[in-house]
């Protein structure tokens, strides 16, 4: 099914790249529809927004850092001391070339080729042969993008609330092309006049802040909205069962 044809109402097994593994997978998180996977919010966030040279990111021994370069070396390996399969690469920039390695996820070499630009973010860790990064994320990119473009990279991250098989990096890239097609079409549940007051985000920009923030203040911006809007709604639900029962108990005329 097109993504252009779903709805927020759509079962979240018809959405491209779920299907019926994933449906199931997400029914631990109480996910059954499109709007469900929207409101799936994550737990923490990931800063990677600081893109440094490769030359300064070989100063920072036990730092995570975020860079961008382009692939010289990429092949799989295996350690038969530990029964490991590695993944080495070699990625340069302008000034300076970092060895990476990745840890048994030897599928990465079907994504990661040599001669792509990636954008990678990950510990500088010392080995026998120097430094390299650490098991980084990783994201393919043009040879220069604007940060606010990437998506698992180069940005403040969001991590999610997960379960065998399904990462915050799945999340994130099934939850991002979501919101495009939907965010600004999610109707508004909170009354104008309590947004105006208390300066809430509008729904729209709230999803968007929370799932991809510009910065840490706008995530706690959205963050304050939705729980609001949680307790709001639970003393709507009083008032309205207080209400029911003022009525069982009028007397009859």
């Amino acid at each position: 099914m097109s993504i252009n044809i779903l709805s927020l109402f759509t079962p979240i097994g018809d959405v491209p790249r779920v299907g019926l593994v994933y449906q199931k997978r997400l029914k631990k998180f109480g996910i059954k529809t499109v709007r469900d996977i929207l409101f799936h919010f994550p737990s923490r966030y990931d800063d990677f927004s600081d893109i440094i040279s490769i030359s300064d990111a070989r100063q920072k021994l036990a730092k995570t850092v975020c860079v961008q370069g382009k692939i010289v070396e990429i092949e799989n390996t295996r350690t038969f001391r530990k029964w490991m399969d590695l993944t080495e690469a070699v990625v340069q920039d302008e000034n300076a070339k970092i060895k990476v390695i990745w840890f048994n996820q030897p599928y990465i070499t079907k994504t990661l080729k040599e001669d792509d630009f990636v954008c990678l973010a990950g510990k500088v860790s010392l080995g026998k042969e120097g430094l390299y990064l650490n098991n980084p994320a990783y994201e393919k990119i043009n040879e220069w993008v604007e940060n606010n473009n990437l998506t698992h990279t180069g940005r403040i991250v969001p991590v999610y609330p997960e379960t065998r098989g399904v990462t915050s990096r799945w999340f994130r890239f099934i939850i991002k092309p979501l919101l495009v097609r939907f965010v600004n079409i999610i109707p508004e549940s909170l009354p104008s006049e309590i947004i105006k007051k208390y300066k809430f985000l509008p729904i729209s920009e709230a999803l968007w802040q929370l799932h991809f923030p510009d910065s840490f203040e706008s995530a706690d911006a959205a963050k304050a909205r939705f729980s609001f809007e949680e307790l709001f709604l639970i003393q709507l639900s009083v008032l309205k069962q207080k209400a029911k029962l003022m009525q069982l108990k009028a007397p009859v005329c």
